[in-house]
């Protein structure tokens, strides 16, 4: 871990520290720069200019608040009521009463004369115009600079009813009395709100830069407004130390992220050294050839060098993960590396999602390999998806037609370059770490292949038991979604140990003598149990990788053998015959792969022995051999689950019924019989027991 970080981090530092800083804001530029390519940006100053000249256009916002009115008018009923109540009491004399409204309603001596013998209803007329008023004038909304206006214009608006002077005088005392208040009030979080969303309403000052535009000229003083515009260029303000150690730290994020995906989602490559460095070593290179393909850009502004991102082969990693470690996995890293390539193309996002599209077309393109041809199909979806995703980026970012072109054949050349990358490296991988992917299982299961041309040639009958144990195998492992292709490759070579004493295997005799009847069941039974061994041996000194091993190591597992277990029970005395020496001396079956091998090598030999081969009979005896390997212990550590054991069954009995099914005779042997009269008395037969003349092929 600590020499793919340094490797990484070399990397970064050589793109960083070697990157160019020609001009700076204020200082002369030593040469004309152009811009490479047709980009469009935002003017964040313009912009910034435009909001706030819309904001503050915007005027300010007030609020009718309609209980302002409601309160003046019961001030003003009030001040009525009050009135009324002084003139109403017994207990001060006409005198007194008169002092009191002037002293309080500002009245003159005879208009508090007056109104001071007004009538209840009279007060209530008053009452009601006083509040009609206050109405007419406050009900559109009175602001707090206009209150003194808006009363000046009612005590003008009092001097016209219909009223004598007294009556009139009296309403004014009223407003004079009470205070007015303005209701039509400043809002200041909606006149916020009304200008923020002016601004938001502004749309950014978007700047065009078209391909070979002049940005500065030079010996010309560089402006801060053609700095932004460098800056979009790839000409970087900070200093490319602060860089350098920004990414180092996104480095590390990534590596602490990375490893709680481990741990959380694939255990098994957490613990596992060896698969660790693999993936350590595929992103590795992957980031190598993203900085030494963005290299090109450097020195070349031509259309395809500003491009030449396209070309990351990031697809390529993917697909290695994929088949040298794990679906889950390739899909986490695949977005690692999209990251990592936007970051050495100078945070152009344009390649970083045009790397995610590709690699993750290649993680789904090889998910299921089962044969070369796998390997041009992952690399036209590839070439497909890269093709549909600069289309789409390139209109969205509105890049000229030339560019969209040159983009989709880059585009094109990335998916088979990945294809045929990623299909090179893979022997290097499998050799030096001891993996076994699908391609060498593809390999191995070519009949071609030593060990299988030997079975052949020395043990036809095994090998035939073999390739039909393969079929049985492929079937079910499919039905419980297993690893088919292991199963079938396993299948193929779980017998090779046979190859030592071909003949001493009952497939192999064809009809000659049986060499077991001149030797006692025990010897038998070591000769038959050490094929596991003998194959081992066989595996080793062929360079049959581990994968490969457990199915010759574990498709008997401690079973017995129990033809000369019994055998010995007739020709000794029980008491002595001890059940263990009759075993296997194996693993059990670890794996759902190597547990179907077992099953499917089992129910083949056996089906094979039936002399009459029915549906009926091929499933029930099917369905005993499973469950006797179940209740003999034997399926315990290969995680099949009840269910799987079913489907399994299923797909045996019908493999085994194509197989094993009734067959019509060649026309050539049935017109020799009918020549003889036969037939014709065998179908009289059948006719009269009642047997349908027509039998399955």
């Amino acid at each position: 871990m600590i020499v793919f970080c340094v490797s990484v981090i070399t990397i970064f530092a050589f793109h960083f520290l070697s990157a160019k800083y020609p001009v700076k804001a204020g200082q002369v530029s030593p040469s004309t720069i152009r811009a490479s390519q047709d980009f469009t940006f935002e003017d964040a100053k313009k912009t910034a200019e435009r909001r706030e000249l819309a904001a503050n256009n915007v005027g300010e916002v007030y609020v009718l608040d309609r209980m302002v009115m409601v309160e003046m008018e019961k001030d003003i009923e009030d001040a009525f009521a009050e009135y009324n109540e002084t003139v109403r009491r017994e207990e001060i004399n006409t005198k007194e009463k008169i002092r009191i409204l002037k002293s309080e309603y500002n009245l003159s001596d005879v208009a508090a004369n007056v109104l001071l013998y007004m009538e209840t209803d009279t007060m209530k007329a008053l009452t009601a115009e006083a509040v009609n008023l206050l109405r007419t004038n406050w009900q559109m909304g009175v602001r707090d600079f206009e209150v003194e206006e808006k009363k000046e214009k009612i005590l003008n608006q009092i001097e016209l009813l219909n009223y004598n002077s007294p009556y009139r005088d009296l309403i004014k005392a009223v407003y004079n009395k009470i205070k007015l208040y303005p209701n039509y009030r400043y809002d200041e979080v909606a006149t916020m709100k009304a200008k923020e969303d002016a601004a938001e309403n502004e749309g950014p000052v978007l700047v065009t830069i078209h391909k070979g535009q002049k940005i500065v000229n030079e010996g010309e003083v560089v402006t801060a407004e053609q700095m932004d515009i460098l800056q979009y260029l790839g000409y970087q303000r900070a200093s490319p130390y602060i860089s350098l150690i920004g990414a180092t730290i996104f480095l590390f994020i990534t590596l602490f992220l990375t490893v709680f995906f481990l741990k959380y989602f694939c255990k098994d490559i957490y613990k596992e050294e060896k698969k660790l460095i693999i993936l350590s070593l595929t992103v590795f290179i992957i980031i190598l050839l993203t900085k030494l393909i963005l290299s090109v850009n450097i020195s070349d502004r031509s259309e395809v060098s500003a491009l030449v991102g396209l070309l990351v082969p990031v697809a390529a990693g993917s697909m290695l993960i994929t088949i040298l470690l794990d679906n889950k996995l390739a899909v986490y890293v695949t977005i690692v590396l999209s990251f990592f390539v936007g970051i050495l193309a100078d945070n152009q996002l344009f390649f970083a999602i045009n790397a995610f599209i590709g690699g993750m077309v290649g993680v789904f393109s090889v998910s299921r390999f089962t044969q070369r041809l796998d390997w041009v199909r992952a690399g036209l979806f590839i070439a497909a998806a890269n093709v549909v995703g600069i289309l789409a980026l390139g209109m969205m970012n509105s890049y000229n037609l030339n560019l969209i072109i040159i983009g989709t054949v880059l585009g094109v050349i990335n998916g088979f370059f990945s294809a045929i990358f990623a299909y090179g490296s893979l022997p290097f991988f499998e050799h030096a770490f001891k993996i076994t992917t699908s391609v060498r299982l593809m390999e191995m299961s070519n009949p071609n292949q030593h060990l299988l041309k030997r079975l052949l040639l020395e043990a036809p009958g095994t090998y035939h038991h073999s390739v039909l144990v393969g079929n049985l195998a492929e079937a079910a492992a499919d039905a419980v979604d297993a690893d088919t292709l292991l199963v079938r490759v396993g299948a193929y070579y779980h017998d090779i140990g046979k190859l030592k004493r071909p003949y001493f295997f009952i497939e192999n005799q064809l009809g000659g003598d049986n060499p077991h009847a001149k030797l006692t069941p025990a010897l038998s039974t070591l000769i038959i149990t050490s094929h596991v061994k003998d194959g081992l041996e066989l595996a080793q000194q062929h360079g049959i990788p581990p994968a490969i091993t457990d199915f010759i190591t574990q498709h008997h597992g401690t079973s017995l053998v129990t033809y000369f277990y019994h055998k010995a029970l007739e020709l000794g005395h029980p008491d002595n015959i001890k059940e263990s020496e009759f075993r296997y001396e194996a693993s059990k079956p670890q794996s759902k792969e190597a547990a179907i091998v077992m099953l499917a090598d089992n129910v083949e030999a056996a089906v094979r022995s039936m002399s009459t081969a029915t549906p009926g009979k091929i499933e029930g005896l099917v369905r005993k051999i499973v469950k006797e390997r179940l209740q003999d212990g034997q399926l315990d550590e290969s995680a099949l689950t009840f269910k799987d054991l079913d489907l399994i069954a299923q797909s045996f009995t019908r493999i085994l019924n194509g197989i094993f099914h009734t067959r019509i005779e060649y026309p050539e042997n049935v017109l020799k019989r009918m020549e003889g009269g036969e037939l014709l008395n065998e179908d009289s037969d059948k006719q009269s027991n009642g047997e349908d003349s027509n039998q399955e092929n």
